[in-house]
């Protein structure tokens, strides 16, 4: 399990997306028996507004997260009362998402870096443990 993540504020990265898994014409999977870290982040633009803020973030989900070893999938999610923005992002486990974390503070993920240095983000890892489907008839 992720201990308080005190190695960066810019994990909040990984939460990010309108919905990579959508440009790259795949779906994302929820399931409770998949042993995957889940990581969901609400950014607020700090210097640009939402839509700026949104296609940085695909810019970087395309350019850099989906290329990373343990990535499985990335949502971003538009609010349509606010200006936040929601990302849903699915890593096969915890050493994968620190790889990546190793990778964006040694500065080899600038278009990532980018994202985080116009937003502000509030990120938390989470498992899931339940999901709910409409019954047919």
């Amino acid at each position: 399990m992720l201990k308080p993540l005190k190695f960066i504020p810019l994990l909040a990265m990984f939460g990010t997306l309108v919905s990579c898994a959508t440009t790259n014409n795949q779906t994302s999977y929820i399931n409770t028996s998949d042993p995957i870290l889940t990581m969901v982040n609400v950014l607020t633009p700090t210097s640009v507004d939402q839509n700026a803020a949104i296609a940085q973030m695909q810019k970087a989900f395309d350019t850099t997260l989906v290329y990373q070893p343990g990535f499985i999938s990335g949502n971003i999610l538009k609010s349509l009362d606010s200006d936040h923005i929601v990302t849903y992002a699915q890593w096969e486990d915890e050493a994968a998402l620190k790889a990546f974390v190793k990778k964006l503070q040694s500065g080899n993920a600038p278009e990532m870096a980018q994202a985080f240095s116009i937003t502000k983000p509030d990120y938390h890892p989470y498992k899931v443990v339940s999901v709910h489907r409409p019954v047919t008839k």
